[in-house]
């Protein structure tokens, strides 16, 4: 039976390089940033929904595609915008993680999912890896993404406060360091969790 494990997290605190990093020890990960990033274009059904309910100027012109940054701005500044954008796509998001987990034979397999705590699938899991950092460090990298000081508590706000997340977790990485600090706290917790051969 594979062992379902939840990654989680605060924004900018090193989901994608931990599940990278995962997937460098063949362990099966699944983002799903990237199921989110998905459903945005369009020819999918949550597309056509977040059109009629947000408005046709959120297509990009270029690409067709929805335009993340824009709807980014016009839901994480109102709190029933971002719950009704969150009822069109985490009910699809979930669907498609739990097919793919169903699919999955690996002696582990790990789906990371930022709102984890915040919809509520903490028990579909056998055990809940968290990578947090001070919220500091959380808003300066939110800078270099070029988000203002403003956007980046915004976005923060929108989301459980990142130590009650570690708090609740089964294990955590706290990510303040430099990249190898973190690649070898993943390391670390990989041979902790996985069977080691003689």
């Amino acid at each position: 039976m594979t062992k379902r494990i939840g990654l989680t997290g605060g924004i900018a605190c090193g989901k994608s390089v931990v599940a990278d990093r995962l997937m460098t020890h063949n362990i099966p990960v699944l983002d799903t940033d990237q199921v989110a990033h998905e459903l945005l274009k369009p020819g999918n059904p949550v597309f056509d929904a977040i059109v009629k309910r947000f408005g046709a100027d959120m297509v990009d012109a270029q690409s067709g595609e929805i335009n993340r940054s824009l709807l980014g701005h016009k839901v994480f500044g109102d709190d029933a915008e971002r719950r009704a954008l969150n009822a069109l796509m985490h009910p699809e998001i979930g669907k498609r993680w739990r097919n793919w987990l169903q699919a999955q034979n690996a002696e582990m397999a790990v789906v990371a999912i930022p709102l984890l705590f915040e919809v509520g699938v903490e028990k579909d899991f056998d055990g809940i890896l968290c990578v947090w950092s001070p919220e500091p460090v959380m808003i300066e990298r939110m800078k270099k993404r070029n988000l203002t000081e403003n956007e980046a508590a915004l976005r923060i706000r929108a989301q459980l406060p990142v130590d009650l997340k570690a708090e609740k977790s089964t294990w955590t990485l706290k990510n303040n360091a430099t990249l190898e600090n973190l690649y070898t706290q993943v390391d670390d917790w990989v041979k902790q969790c996985t069977p080691q051969e003689n």
